[in-house]
């Protein structure tokens, strides 16, 4: 008899440790296990669940039956089923559900129930839908602006059209999201929901069942877009899992980013070919800027004319001394970087119709300074060759690390190197997170 009580207590214990809700019941419809993550979903104490009937604890909505009691009296699993529901208080509760039925000597014993809670989930989509619904950038607003090369946004407004998925490779930065919302509203024009979601931000289990309850609302909208951000950086295991949901006829678009080339990441074993290959029917390449300087003074003017409005101020251009240091510099942080200097710069602006240099953000004019000091010294003797060798290497260890924000993993990739070359030459050059 103790050894029962023992296995019981230790089932009980793993119940509770498990991160879904776990519900049973018997034949008569009766809760006969309730785990701690099911008191959680449900708001609910154990005492006002156990040994009581379903129907006495939860109310449904008219037409609706509970899942559980579905399978109980039919016998049949229900997989991946949304549900919909009250607790004792009034409580609306949302629920993705795995029921199956439970049988022995050929006989319906009860069923059991494994439960998911969308209930956050779907308050933050409502909130995704109410926001595109407001207005968000078209084609249209940026066809002049060079905020993308020409061949981009030709490309976007083709494949807008069609029902194919679409992979859009680009730095940090490179517009990558704004390309996005072009692409969305280009055919849906604001009526159909729009969900993203980054696979970095958010923990992998978290990511996956947002992007599940986004493709149930988007089926039930008949359209709309969902994008998924940094593709690279949700598990292989839910890549997996995700293909047999998006494997099939859709009436929503599916739109991927990275930051890096999927062929690489295909070969790193950080994206699964199957699942690359069927998100990427299209793809569409953004270029650095570094890559395209000859746009640099009209993107600065079109950020410009972005903070006039914000901040109600009449700046019209930028100085030669200015444009030439946005020229010399390299972009790491692409777009986003040139936003926020511009926005910094133009906070302090009185009355002045034009940028000048005295404007720009102190840490950014330290940037400019020190690469120039590093590529052209002409008051400083030849070194030899060594010595400047070291030097230039220290230099590019130290861009890639404030490129990454002295993420360790991503630098050592990005320079080609292991992890412990990278953390070995940091204290050789005395480099260090600031």
């Amino acid at each position: 008899m103790m050894q029962i009580n023992i296995e019981n207590d230790m089932y009980k214990r793993i119940l509770d440790l498990l991160d879904v809700g776990i519900h049973v019941i018997n034949e008569t419809g009766k809760t006969t296990i309730y785990n701690k993550k099911m008191m959680e979903i449900e708001g609910t104490e154990i005492e006002d669940v156990l040994d009581k009937n379903i129907l006495e604890v939860f109310q449904f909505y008219q037409g609706e039956a509970s899942t559980l009691l579905k399978v109980l009296h039919t016998g049949r699993s229900i997989l991946n089923t949304h549900q919909t529901y009250f607790n004792h208080k009034g409580q609306e509760i949302k629920t993705v559900n795995n029921t199956y039925p439970l049988i022995f000597n050929n006989q319906i014993v009860g069923a059991v129930e494994i439960v998911r809670d969308v209930t956050y989930l779907d308050r933050m989509m409502k909130k995704s839908i109410q926001r595109k619904q407001i207005g968000s950038t078209t084609f249209e607003s940026l066809s002049d602006k060079q905020f993308y090369p020409h061949k981009v946004l030709e490309t976007g407004q083709k494949v807008a059209t069609t029902s194919s998925s679409i992979f859009i490779i680009g730095e940090a930065g490179t517009g990558k999201r704004t390309l996005t919302e072009c692409i969305h509203n280009e055919v849906n024009q604001y009526s159909k929901p729009y969900f993203i979601h980054n696979c970095t931000s958010l923990l992998d289990n978290y990511v996956e069942q947002a992007i599940l309850e986004s493709i149930h609302q988007l089926e039930n909208a008949d359209g709309g877009t969902l994008v998924i951000e940094d593709i690279q950086n949700l598990s292989p295991t839910s890549q997996l899992k995700l293909l047999n949901f998006l494997n099939k006829a859709r009436n929503y678009k599916i739109i991927c980013t990275t930051n890096e080339d999927p062929i690489d990441l295909i070969a790193k074993g950080q994206l699964n070919k199957k699942f690359y290959y069927l998100l990427s029917e299209l793809t569409i390449f953004i270029p650095p800027i570094r890559e395209r300087k000859n746009s640099i003074q009209e993107l600065a003017l079109f950020f410009i004319e972005k903070y006039n409005r914000i901040y109600q101020v009449n700046l019209k251009t930028v100085s030669e001394e200015v444009f030439q240091a946005f020229i010399d510099y390299d972009w790491p942080g692409n777009l986003r970087e040139l936003d926020h200097i511009i926005e910094r710069s133009m906070k302090i602006i009185d009355s002045e119709d034009t940028l000048l240099f005295q404007h720009l953000p102190m840490k950014f004019k330290n940037r400019i300074s020190q690469d120039r000091q590093f590529l052209i010294n002409k008051n400083q003797e030849i070194k030899p060759l060594e010595e400047y060798m070291q030097e230039a290497e220290k230099y590019y260890i130290q861009k890639g690390l404030q490129y990454h924000k002295f993420n360790i993993t991503k630098t050592a990739q990005t320079l080609n190197m292991s992890r412990q070359n990278l953390q070995y030459r940091m204290r050789k050059y005395g480099i260090k997170k600031p």
